[in-house]
């Protein structure tokens, strides 16, 4: 563990693969996506500046903080002319951490949340601080760096994701009856009447 001590403070940033093709319940809100932000299985290879090696990092879900995670930024820049989103709910959901973003009416915001609707941008991206961390050295394998607190303090749009576990929310239908249930609830929704052209 000492030989890691400069890891407390340090900021990172890492990318979350996501993909969706529906919304995540039929009570999402137009203009929403829910993004896997930290998924169960999140560990990615970091370098080490201070001792020279390579380790796996690993972030706890029970170990996040999100309080102060409350917009959507592009690339990392944290500026007024980088917010596209507001974050509407960051929640502990099925062992990974989902957030609910919701897109602003402007054609920039429109334009990313359009990518994302049609699958050209797929990944996002968090902005943590740890606070604290345990090391499990390995023999002839890099150490295990387990993240136990930690603070996102941003998710922003990127092109290239870090975290392969993580994935866009899917609805996943299983039988006829889920199906017209849906399709009940989107008529409902929408003020639509659903006719079956066979």
């Amino acid at each position: 563990m000492e030989k890691r001590n400069a890891l407390l403070g340090e900021v990172h940033y890492r990318q979350a693969t996501v993909r969706l093709k529906a919304p995540a319940d039929a009570n999402a809100k137009p203009n929403t996506h829910t993004f896997v932000i930290v998924s169960d299985d999140n560990g990615g290879m970091r370098y080490d500046w201070y001792s020279g090696e390579s380790y796996l990092e690993e972030l706890s879900i029970e170990g996040a903080s999100f309080r102060s995670l409350r917009t959507f930024f592009k690339n990392h820049n944290r500026d007024v002319d980088s917010a596209v989103g507001r974050i509407e709910e960051t929640r502990v959901d099925g062992g990974t951490i989902v957030s609910d973003v919701w897109f602003g009416s402007g054609e920039d915001e429109q334009n990313i949340y359009r990518k994302y609707d049609e699958d050209i941008l797929t990944d996002v991206s968090i902005g943590y601080q740890i606070n604290k961390y345990e090391v499990e050295e390995r023999e002839g394998e890099p150490d295990v760096v387990t993240v136990t607190d930690y603070e996102i303090f941003e998710l922003s749009a990127v092109g290239i994701g870090f975290d392969k576990g993580a994935k866009k929310r899917e609805v996943i239908l299983e039988d006829e009856s889920e199906v017209l249930a849906r399709v009940e609830e989107l008529e409902a929704r929408f003020g639509i009447t659903y006719k079956d052209e066979q």
